[in-house]
């Protein structure tokens, strides 16, 4: 009891961070069941440690198809390691996220020891405890990005500055103390290829602000050593593995190389910074030759807004321990100073916020604490003033800025996410129609861009062992292999090819013509050594078999004549002149659907695509599955006006789908507008 009493405080802002922590685990574990984590980067990090785990070091799949170390993609953060004992234990992505979750919300004791270290006031203490669990960009880390090494560094820099001012304080720097405080920054130090720059900011700040020259120089030079290994030596040597690789990948799929020249750099991400140079060396220079430049770009576009929502929420106090704020220069400098657009490395709601914070709780921690000794005699109260003030401000800001965490319990989000889950899609309406003649034009509802119950079942059908290329969104579930590239990389070497009519992701990131997808599905389309395995939404999986019989014909023919059978308009123009149904489907195993289009009228079909939709006649519930022909060979928008377009389709309907007799429509959509034209009835078995 006595203990109970003379602890409340940390009791209750454990009990709180325990509440944080129980609110963080439904979002996450929601978010990776809803197909929220990708490969980038939850699968990346996954990867890593599934690798390390059988023998690869640090290991994983980068953009472009190649499986290479993780310093080849530009990022030295060994940290993963630490993590490799208990996924052996529990080898699951979601793994990583609750170990950081537990980290980075549990730091909040380690703030509440540093502000009772310089405070001596137990309650104000608490009050910062808790303010670090409001500050919104906190939330946004353990609700939003998954995992990262930068980010799980948090507690260890925090440590690292707790042991030390206690040794300070207490005047007494014992060898056990010393250890602690250079493993602690060893740890930090291991989070990110920049964070060495932290300790040796904050190694100046020991040696000036603390006198321990000794041991100030110590940190900055081992913090200078470690930068200048990472970036000048680890991560150059590496480069040409990533480079190779994009050139294999860009000729697999016809990419001009010349346009994305930026990847063959020695650093993947010195393009950020172009407006100051091409080179490490040349960005510096033009930093330091170009001040205006970097004031403009510092605070320019939306970073102004940023700055605001990283020092607001602590009542800008940080400003007044300048010696302490300092220490987090290396991301300011990261962040505010990319000159690329549509980043947004500054924002609060990204992972390189990480060590910022921790900085701006202990610089605002001390600010307090100068503020509070210009009161004199009535310290103690300035002090909790203060830490009121600080703890109302992120509890305003938290709200304001839209923080996950508590935007979830105070907007009732979780009903909201239950529906936005619900898996199977069900027309009773449409099921229970009588005597429905062929031809009926109806409503139904519109292929979806990720069907998640389509994922979850593709996602199980993949073998642990099989390579994989596959899209960004299935990339946290499927990391524990060796390879999972994003298509179109490997299209042409993977065991399973899963083909996302939708995916985008890589060619975006090159700013290539996002054709070229469509040009690679229909590679797949007829590539005789890969078999259609199942269809299911937006998702086709393609299995890699060897030469098996594959129909040389193209599933899309354009004819300029065709004797029509029927005349049945589906949309702005588009018509259906002849149809063939199988009359029963087998699960598993591809059924043949032909159908025969004609565009009536000179209407554009820009920004349509053609998909099949089944509806149990019995439950009513639906299947859907796009037309992989008139995508990857010919689109609607490319069709000429009064030419005939066979398409020869491959559905392939899983065998999660239940038997039972299905009305088959064709359906058109642009996602905005969706048509579907009723052809009849087949049975599934």
């Amino acid at each position: 009891m006595r203990f109970i009493k003379q602890n409340i405080f940390l009791i209750a802002l454990i009990l709180f961070s325990f509440g944080v922590l129980a609110v963080n685990l439904k979002i996450n574990f929601f978010r990776y069941n809803n197909f929220d984590f990708g490969k980038f980067d939850l699968g990346n990090m996954t990867q890593m440690v599934w690798n390390t785990l059988h023998g690869r070091f640090l290991y994983l799949t980068d953009y472009f198809g190649t499986n290479l170390p993780r310093w080849a993609m530009s990022h030295v953060d060994p940290i993963l390691v630490m993590f490799v004992p208990i996924f052996a234990l529990i080898p699951h992505a979601m793994t990583l996220v609750v170990a950081q979750l537990v980290l980075v919300i549990f730091s909040s004791i380690i703030v509440y020891k540093i502000a009772l270290l310089k405070l001596d006031s137990k309650f104000a203490a608490f009050l910062l405890g808790l303010a670090y669990l409001f500050y919104p960009a906190v939330g946004y880390l353990t609700a939003w990005t998954g995992f990262h090494g930068v980010t799980v560094v948090i507690p260890f820099f925090l440590g690292a500055f707790y042991v030390f001012e206690k040794m300070y304080k207490e005047n007494n720097f014992t060898t056990k103390g010393l250890a602690l405080f250079w493993g602690l920054l060893a740890l930090t130090m291991m989070g990110k290829e920049q964070l060495p720059l932290y300790v040796l900011v904050y190694g100046v700040f020991v040696w000036l602000f603390r006198g321990k020259k000794k041991l100030g120089l110590s940190m900055m030079a081992v913090g200078f050593l470690w930068f200048f290994a990472a970036f000048f030596i680890i991560i150059p040597k590496y480069a040409h593995l990533r480079a190779n690789g994009y050139a294999r990948f860009a000729e697999s799929i016809g990419l001009n190389t010349s346009l994305t020249n930026d990847v063959a750099k020695p650093n993947y991400f010195i393009s950020r910074y172009e407006e100051f140079g091409d080179s490490y060396g040349e960005v510096m220079f033009g930093m330091l030759t170009h001040p205006g430049q970097v004031v403009r770009v510092f605070f320019g576009g939306d970073k102004l807004d940023n700055l605001a929502k990283t020092f607001v929420p602590v009542g800008l106090l940080p400003l007044l321990s300048p010696t302490l704020l300092a220490i987090a220069i290396p991301d300011f400098l990261i962040n505010y100073l990319t000159t690329a657009g549509g980043i947004g490395t500054s924002e609060i709601v990204n992972h390189r916020v990480s060590m910022i914070v921790p900085v701006m709780f202990i610089a605002t921690i001390y600010a307090v604490s100068s503020l509070a000794a210009l009161a004199k005699t009535k310290r103690y109260f300035a002090i909790l003033a203060l830490s009121f003030a600080v703890l109302g401000c992120n509890i305003y800001t938290t709200f304001a800025y839209n923080n996950p965490i508590y935007l979830w319990l105070t907007q009732a989000i979780e009903k909201r996410l239950h529906i936005k889950i619900a898996h199977a899609k069900y027309d009773t309406e449409t099921a229970s129609v009588k005597d429905l003649e062929v031809g009926t034009v109806v409503r139904l509802s519109p292929l979806e861009n990720k069907d998640r119950e389509c994922a979850e079942k593709v996602v199980k059908t993949i073998p642990s062992d099989a390579s994989v290329s596959g899209p960004d969104y299935l990339g946290a579930h499927l990391a524990q292999r060796e390879t999972y590239a994003i298509f179109p990389a490997l299209y042409n070497e993977a065991d399973y090819v899963i083909v996302d009519v939708f995916s985008r992701k890589i060619l975006t990131i090159l700013d290539a013509d996002v054709n070229l997808v469509r040009d690679v599905v229909g590679d797949m389309v007829r590539n005789e050594d890969y078999k259609l395995d199942m269809g299911c939404g937006n998702l086709f999986v393609f299995k890699k078999v060897g030469p098996h019989g594959k129909d040389k014909l193209l599933p899309l023919q354009e004819k300029f004549e065709y004797a029509e059978q029927v005349d049945l308009e589906i949309f702005q123009g588009l018509t259906v002149v002849d149809f063939k149904l199988p009359e029963k489907i087998s699960r598993g195993v591809p059924g043949k659907v032909n159908l025969v289009y004609t565009k009536r009228t000179s209407t554009s079909l820009d920004g349509y695509f053609l998909f099949m939709t089944f509806v149990n006649e019995t439950t009513g519930e639906i299947y859907q599955v796009a037309n992989l022909p008139s995508f990857g060979i010919t689109q609607p928008r490319e069709w000429d006006e009064n030419h005939y377009y066979i398409e020869h389709l491959e559905v392939a309907v899983p065998k999660f789908v239940d038997p039972g007799t299905y009305r088959a429509f064709i359906g058109m959509s642009n996602i905005i507008r969706t048509r579907s034209l009723y052809l009849g009835d087949i049975k599934v078995l």
